[in-house]
């Protein structure tokens, strides 16, 4: 063969042999640092979208910056039910006035990297090519800008719809489950309210940095979760106590390569307002049936929400909300106050004194000569609430514990007062 030609021939292999033996460049994560965030927002087909409120992205956001409020894409509550994915017609006309369609590359971004809301919404909805930024607004270093963004109104059409909520009765179903997990993502002392049977207790702030919110070293995570029996191969069920901490951990588990993750939305909400097993320091139970209405009855009246409302209109009741202070925050009863009942147990899990139990019922204006009504997620703790009370000398105390619908939920606008 002549020279020139060997040579080519042998320069062509050594070119196919590097083609092969090089890797090909990685896909981005779903969590991007600011430089990656930053890289991918320059490329065709790529929205940046800004998920914080409306006075938050007045004051300041990301260049080119769509607003697109996490808030567009849920609701408050249904049926009683507090932070639910919006209506497939609500979440399609938002993402038209967005101007967004399938085609396009969306990089989120929040106050911080808790994102989860918008990102499990937009999932949902079928977009493939979804990024969040780590850290979220508040370590972004780059240049914010006041001047909102200009948006051409898309011709989006909701068609591509994945879903990745499960219901109750898929969860009921997998407790102790050989390969399955339920994690619980709600925060430290609302674990002691009660937990689906099972469940792993992991509060969303693990996966994060406590000063900049921005992911953790992901092989430190990973480790922790191991220690716990969560790994990668298995499928996890997230939930929380309104679907708020359960979506972020949903979103960190899929960046951690957890690529069998199920999201229980209704979460607590849902499965403690029913007759479902619940897990506690000792077995929870649930207050069900006809005892409940007996003649002759000595215990307390269990209302519905409208007999609730009734009294509250009169101005008859004050209704004493037992849960843990975190989940009253998120959402709760109007005119509701709150007396956690895990409060009324000094360090030694003994009842405090009736000194110091007056004081922590009167400072929230619960006095004996009110109708108490009691709000619980569980048996154990309306009735040491109740029990408390009794002691105390409050005459007259009765108990709400079903659905209740318009919640007080500060996410979606101001705190009645």
């Amino acid at each position: 063969m002549h020279p020139p030609l060997l040579r080519s021939l042998a320069a062509i292999g050594v070119l196919t042999l590097a083609a092969v033996a090089a890797p090909a460049s990685a896909a981005p994560g779903i969590i991007l640092s600011p430089s990656e965030f930053q890289s991918l927002s320059q490329k065709g087909g790529v929205k940046v979208l800004d998920v914080r409120s409306k006075a938050e992205y007045d004051r300041g956001h990301l260049p080119g910056a769509i607003h697109l409020p996490w808030q567009a894409l849920n609701v408050s509550e249904r049926d009683g039910i507090r932070n639910e994915y919006a209506d497939d017609a609500d979440i399609e006309k938002a993402l038209r006035a967005a101007g967004i369609s399938y085609d396009d590359t969306l990089l989120i971004y929040g106050a911080t990297t808790l994102a989860g809301r918008a990102f499990v919404v937009l999932e949902y909805a079928g977009f493939e090519k979804l990024h969040v930024l780590d850290g979220g607004a508040s370590q972004w270093k780059g240049k914010l800008t006041t001047a909102a963004a200009a948006v051409k109104p898309s011709d989006f059409k909701l068609d591509r719809k994945r879903e990745n909520r499960v219901e109750q009765d898929y969860v009921a179903g997998q407790i102790d489950a050989a390969g399955t997990v339920i994690l619980d993502g709600r925060q430290a002392a609302a674990s002691e309210d009660g937990v689906i049977p099972s469940a792993k207790f992991v509060p969303t702030p693990l996966y994060v940095d406590a000063k900049t919110s921005a992911l953790r070293p992901r092989e430190e995570v990973l480790a922790e979760l191991a220690a716990q029996g969560i790994t990668p191969d298995k499928e996890v069920i997230s939930y929380c106590g309104s679907g708020a901490n359960a979506s972020n951990s949903y979103l960190f588990l899929k960046e951690l390569g957890f690529d069998n993750v199920k999201f229980y939305d209704k979460s607590w909400d849902e499965w403690s307002r029913g007759n479902r097993q619940q897990a506690i320091s000792h077995a929870n139970f649930s207050f069900a049936g006809d005892a409940l209405s007996a003649p002759g009855s000595l215990g307390p009246r269990f209302l519905d929400e409208t007999q609730v409302k009734a009294l509250q209109k009169d101005g008859k009741a004050i209704v004493v909300d037992v849960r843990p202070p975190d989940d009253f925050v998120v959402g709760r009863i109007p005119d509701s106050v709150n007396v956690y009942w895990n409060d009324t147990l000094d360090a030694e899990r003994n009842l405090k004194s009736a000194e110091d139990l007056k004081a922590l019922f009167s400072k929230q204006g619960v006095t004996p000569d009110k109708h108490v009504v009691i709000f619980a997620r569980g048996g154990l703790q309306l009735s040491q609430a109740y029990t408390v009370l009794k002691l105390l000398g409050y005459e007259k105390v009765d108990v709400f514990a079903g659905k209740w619908e318009g919640w007080v939920n500060p996410a979606y606008g101001p705190v009645k007062s």
